[in-house]
């Protein structure tokens, strides 16, 4: 289990923004998103119908790994997959700013994707701690309404539709939400779907109607033997919650012995995710691997899971998003998962987002 550990330690170091690209044009097979989406709409972000997958990104930052996007990595990104992103997923930490990411927000409109943001209210980076301020507790006794009020406000004002999750990866051990660090797996579940209303419950007061909720798990449980420990148990209610999803990752180290494919990890969450919600559309709301392991071969294993979330493996399944970042990792040879630096990857990449499967990848946002 020690890629659970691991995957949080990519949060401490700020890594180079890798530069490679490849030749083929973008949006080859594009659904044709609007240039700029209009600063303010009434018009509701639809889920694709079963069998097309919305296509997304994480462009890793230049000054921080996951909620400092950049439009050049974004851009690389593109440029080597040959379509463009129905949506941008990034971080927004609440020890850098409470406020509600505009600007970033901003950009990603203006190229005619969504903003898909991370709520990750927490006062640092360290994982595996109780985090010194945003404790369940603290978020149920209403600390932080002020705070979310007015990013509520500004969300609105906003105008145009946003994806938004709270509590990533909560049935891990790693974030400051997660049961450990808020009473254990006999409270902690409890306290988090509180939390989890409350923070809803705030911003739709304040008119945030904009907003599609996320919730993202982790791709295997972690403990895995608990039964308190299980989807289900930190659902919040279908009122809440609009998408569920979960993180599926192959090796992430150089030094990695584990290298489970996106299959199985899909396989067997999938059947949990159900245990929860029996009708909510099910997300790979972050997959990759890097490509510097030479005991888990990336370029079959993205080959692999491309074909089987464009092969309607699971109908369910209606969008993922690749992590495209490299970083230092846990005192290994670093972690690569830019595209266009394993070839293999990057024909993978290509052949499935633009070959046969290509009509079912949706690149611009659908409304109504």
């Amino acid at each position: 289990m020690r890629a659970f550990l691991s995957r949080p330690l990519r949060w401490l170091v700020a890594v180079a923004l890798g530069a490679g690209c490849g030749s083929a044009p973008p949006g080859a097979h594009s659904t044709t998103p609007p240039a700029q989406l209009p600063a303010a709409s009434n018009q509701a972000l639809q889920v694709p119908a079963a069998g097309l997958l919305y296509h997304g990104v994480l462009p890793q930052g230049t000054t921080e790994p996951d909620s400092d996007v950049s439009r050049a990595s974004l851009d690389a990104y593109e440029r080597t997959v040959g379509r463009k992103v129905a949506y941008v997923y990034f971080s927004t930490d609440w020890f850098r700013s409470r406020a509600f990411p505009a600007r970033t927000a901003g950009w990603v409109r203006e190229r005619g994707s969504v903003p898909f943001i991370r709520l990750m209210m927490r006062s640092q980076r360290q994982p595996l701690v109780t985090d010194p301020t945003f404790t369940l507790d603290r978020i149920l006794a209403g600390e932080f309404d002020g705070d979310l009020s007015a990013w509520a406000d500004a969300a609105r004002s906003f105008g145009t539709p946003l994806v938004v999750e709270y509590g990533t990866e909560v049935n891990g051990d790693w974030n400051p939400w997660s049961a450990p660090y808020n009473g254990g797996l006999d409270a902690g579940p409890r306290k988090f779907k509180a939390a989890y209303r409350h923070i809803v419950g705030v911003m739709r007061g304040r008119g945030a109607t904009n907003i599609t909720w996320a919730l993202h798990y982790n791709g295997e449980n972690y403990p895995g033997d608990d039964p308190r420990n299980v989807p289900a148990a930190y659902y919040p209610g279908d009122d809440v919650v609009d998408w569920v999803g979960i993180s599926a990752y192959g090796s992430e180290r150089s030094n990695d012995h584990r290298c489970p494919s996106l299959r199985s990890l899909v396989d067997d969450m999938l059947p949990q995710l159900r245990a929860a919600t029996a009708t909510k559309p099910v997300f790979i709301f972050e997959f990759g691997i890097t490509n510097n392991n030479p005991s888990c071969p990336a370029g079959p294993w993205v080959k692999s899971a491309l074909g089987d979330l464009l092969g309607g493996r699971w109908p369910d399944v209606r969008g993922f998003a690749w992590w495209y970042e490299r970083w230092n990792n846990d005192g290994a040879e670093g972690s690569d998962m830019l595209v266009q630096d394993d070839p293999a990857v990057a024909a993978a990449f290509y052949t499935a987002l633009n070959g046969a499967t290509a009509p079912m990848v949706v690149d611009g946002p659908l409304f109504q």
